[in-house]
């Protein structure tokens, strides 16, 4: 089947006292944060990578070229500031570049399935659980308020961290895709995660 449309976050997605995921908006304030984190070496050397350069431009015109592909760029707010970032949108295994029986074997034909990226970029506040309750926080809004039926994630083998976190917030291991992605002139493989509705929070 081919990827469905994502529903499109307007303004405030979900808020759990000080914690707040809200759309990313399309002006300097936000921009400038982004590419403020873009520029963290401890952000970079498990996002993009430690070769990639953004400049202020380059942030906006990934922004748009989200939009055009119905990636939806948001931003998790702490006791309100913006202390890092998270996105979604839609998925099919072909968009996911996953192999598509490994994607039968976790999500059905009908199942609105969702793919997620997140990062804390407040280095300060890593390791306090601020992460996982987030993630916790982004899973209700997309099974509640977007009708995801499951959400698939997919981590770099190597941020032990961040699988960390995932799995305290229910993810389960699926599959690694070898050689996935290519960061620094190296391609790592890609550990599979995945939490369907019925599954999540019990």
């Amino acid at each position: 089947m081919a990827r469905k449309a994502t529903p499109q976050p307007q303004g405030i997605l979900a808020a759990d006292g000080a914690v707040v995921i809200r759309s990313m908006r399309a002006e300097e304030t936000d921009f400038q944060q982004y590419l403020q984190w873009m520029t963290d070496p401890e952000t970079m050397k498990y996002w993009e990578g430690m070769t990639v350069r953004f400049t202020y431009e380059r942030v906006v015109e990934e922004y748009w070229e989200k939009v055009l592909e119905q990636v939806w760029p948001c931003f998790m707010e702490y006791e309100g500031r913006a202390v890092g970032y998270c996105q979604f949108c839609t998925l099919d295994a072909a968009y996911f570049e996953i192999p598509q029986a490994e994607y039968d074997a976790f999500a059905g034909p009908e199942d609105a399935v969702f793919g997620i990226d997140m990062f804390l970029g407040e280095t300060a506040l890593r390791g306090r659980g601020l992460g996982t309750r987030t993630l916790k926080l982004l899973l209700h809004a997309l099974f509640d308020r977007y009708g995801a039926d499951a959400v698939m994630i997919d981590p770099k083998t190597h941020n032990t961290r961040a699988i960390r976190c995932y799995r305290k917030a229910g993810f389960q291991d699926l599959f690694v895709v070898p050689s996935r992605e290519l960061q620094d002139g190296v391609y790592h493989d890609s550990l599979i995660m995945g939490i369907r509705k019925k599954d999540a929070f019990v």
